[in-house]
C-alpha cells in the first residue's frame, strides 16, 4: 500500500537552505541524534548511519572553515561536499518518516534534531542549546611546546570549539588561537604554543542548535 504523503514532509526542512556554516553544524547535529537514536542503530541499506551523518557534516564544516580562512580554492570542493551532506542527510529523514507513517509511532521521528510540521504528540523537538561543559583542566603534554586539555564529555556534543589567550583573558580581542575537535577521550592536544608562556584556555559545545556558551576558562605555563 503506497504511503499517504512523502515520508520526508513529516519534517520541516527548511535548515537545507541555511548557509554553509548553519547547515554543517546542523547536520552534525542531526548525525548524532541519529547515532544515538534507540530506533536507528541499524539502517537498511543505502541508507547512511548517523556516525557517517556526523563525519560528512565534519568535514563539511571544516571545508567551510577553511574558505572563511581565505582558502578559496577549495569553494568547489566544499560545495560538492554540501550536496554530498544533504543527501545522506534527506535519505536518513526519509527513512524515519517512512517508519513514523508505518508505525504510528511519534518516537521514530522524536529526538532527531529536526522540527515536524504536524506534531501528534505534545512534545517539542526544538533544537536545545548544549551547556558548556562543566568539567575541564590543563596538564603539560608529552610534545614541546603544548597542553593536554581534559573536557568532560556533553551528551548530544557534534563537536567540541576550544580556545586559548596569552593575554588578559577578560579581553576577548585576545581570545586568538582556536581548535575544534570531535573527539576528546582523554584529552586533547593543543599544539603550536610557546614554552615558558601561560596560557588560558576555554571550551563550548557544537550541537543542533548551533555554539554554546563558553566553560569557565583554565590556566597553565607551557613548559
Amino acid at each position: 500500500m503506497p504511503l499517504p504523503i512523502n515520508p520526508i514532509s513529516v519534517f520541516d526542512t527548511s535548515f537545507l537552505n541555511y548557509p554553509h556554516l548553519q547547515l554543517a553544524s546542523h547536520i552534525m547535529g542531526i548525525g548524532e541524534a541519529f547515532s544515538v537514536h534507540k530506533y536507528y542503530q541499524e539502517m537498511p541499506p543505502g541508507v547512511p548511519h548517523g556516525a557517517e551523518i556526523k563525519d560528512i557534516g565534519t568535514r563539511y564544516h571544516e571545508l567551510t572553515y577553511a574558505v572563511m580562512a581565505g582558502t578559496f580554492g577549495r569553494k568547489s570542493e566544499r560545495d560538492a561536499l554540501r550536496v554530498k551532506a544533504v543527501l545522506a542527510t534527506t535519505l536518513a529523514l526519509n527513512w524515519a518518516g517512512m517508519r513514523y507513517l508505518m508505525e504510528k509511532d511519534f518516537e521514530y521521528v522524536s529526538n532527531l534534531g529536526v522540527d515536524h510540521k504536524k506534531d501528534p504528540a505534545p512534545r517539542s523537538t526544538a533544537p536545545v542549546m548544549l551547556p558548556a561543559p562543566s568539567k575541564v583542566s590543563l596538564e603539560q603534554d608529552p610534545m614541546t611546546g603544548a597542553l593536554r586539555y581534559l573536557i568532560g564529555r556533553v551528551k548530544g556534543a557534534a563537536a567540541y570549539h576550544v580556545q586559548a589567550c596569552l593575554g588578559d583573558p577578560n579581553d576577548e580581542a585576545a581570545w586568538t588561537l582556536e581548535w575544534q575537535f570531535t573527539k576528546i577521550k582523554g584529552g586533547v592536544s593543543l599544539n603550536g604554543l610557546e614554552p615558558g608562556k601561560v596560557y588560558y584556555v576555554r571550551v563550548r559545545c557544537l550541537g543542533h542548535a548551533g555554539l554554546g556558551p563558553w566553560s569557565t576558562y583554565v590556566h597553565l605555563m607551557v613548559t
